[in-house]
């Protein structure tokens, strides 16, 4: 289940436009990524912290918007470089270089949660 609706991404987060297909497709894609990048330690969102809760929500609908603008090919990998060379013959086409699959923004949302630590945890 998503960690946001389409009214929270558009009346809140106030994402770039797409439909409402399109959202729930690619929200289910983000949530994925967020839990991915937090290791699956959010088990319950309604669990944590407010201050958590919005940026978790906040994560996702920039992840989501990052998801439609760079295409959701990204995911894979595939930034769209063509690379031929036959002989002396090459033709490049495309982005140089790799694009990261995760927005920056959802690293910048998360890194004040705590969700991104990967030390040990200590208790008393």
């Amino acid at each position: 289940m998503a960690y946001i609706d389409y009214t929270f991404y558009t009346d809140v987060y106030k994402g770039i436009p797409i439909s409402e297909d399109a959202f729930s497709r690619l929200a289910e894609r983000a949530t994925a990524m967020i839990n991915q990048l937090t290791n699956y330690t959010i088990q319950d969102l309604a669990t944590l912290p407010p201050f958590t809760q919005e940026q978790v929500k906040r994560a996702t609908a920039a992840q989501v918007e990052y998801f439609a603008h760079a295409g959701e090919q990204i995911v894979h990998g595939d930034n769209g470089m063509i690379d031929v060379r036959i002989g002396n013959f090459s033709y490049s086409s495309g982005a140089n270089g790799t694009q990261s699959a995760i927005s920056p923004a959802v690293i910048n949302y998360l890194r004040p949660t705590g969700l991104l630590y990967r030390g040990v945890r200590v208790c008393d």
